[in-house]
């Protein structure tokens, strides 16, 4: 099946006047809603209200960044949002950059490589159901475990920005890997 996709929430307009856009994409044939994150909504309330206003769209993040929630708190969120859309959320993850995480976010933008690989594997665990007590390269998870986990596994999708050692990585982690392929 060939899917065809919208990047949203759509510039100029509050969320919440959004949702005759949201449904008319949908009657439109469009298949995929996606959201990144960057200086707009965060990258789940709108996919959060598309779970609601448009019940068969396929709905995925191109991405979130592996830094800027922590462990449980991303864990979380992509839990809520795969409850909300049973097997129609798809989770987009990368190291994002240095301006989202360090300048926007005060977060050291260091090991991007390692930090999404983490992040990945204690994803999948704790969207898995099971109790977390790790030791990663870049954190430390001591006991935790979902309360909601979701009916149906997320797909993890790793996203590289350009040919570096993210997109080496991410057929490790992830199939298919999210590329992104800037214009010039």
């Amino acid at each position: 099946m060939q899917r065809f996709g919208m990047t949203v929430p759509f510039d100029g307009q509050q969320l919440h006047e959004q949702r005759d856009r949201f449904e008319r994409l949908e009657r439109l044939g469009y298949t995929d809603l996606w959201t990144a994150e960057a200086m707009g909504a965060d990258g789940l309330t709108p996919l959060t209200l598309g779970a609601v206003w448009t019940p068969s769209m396929r709905l995925g993040t191109a991405i979130l960044p592996a830094y800027t929630r922590g462990p449980a708190l991303l864990a979380q969120s992509v839990a809520g949002l795969a409850s909300a859309a049973p097997g129609r959320f798809v989770l987009g993850i990368g190291s994002s950059s240095n301006v989202i995480v360090e300048r926007w976010n005060g977060i050291p933008f260091e090991k991007p490589f390692q930090q999404t690989r983490d992040m990945v594997r204690f994803l999948k665990a704790a969207l898995g159901g099971e109790k977390v007590t790790e030791t990663y390269d870049t954190f430390e998870i001591k006991g935790f475990r979902l309360g909601l986990v979701p009916e149906q596994p997320v797909p993890i999708l790793v996203a590289a920005l350009s040919a570096d050692s993210q997109l080496m990585m991410a057929p490790s982690l992830s199939r298919p890997a999210m590329r992104n392929i800037p214009s010039r």
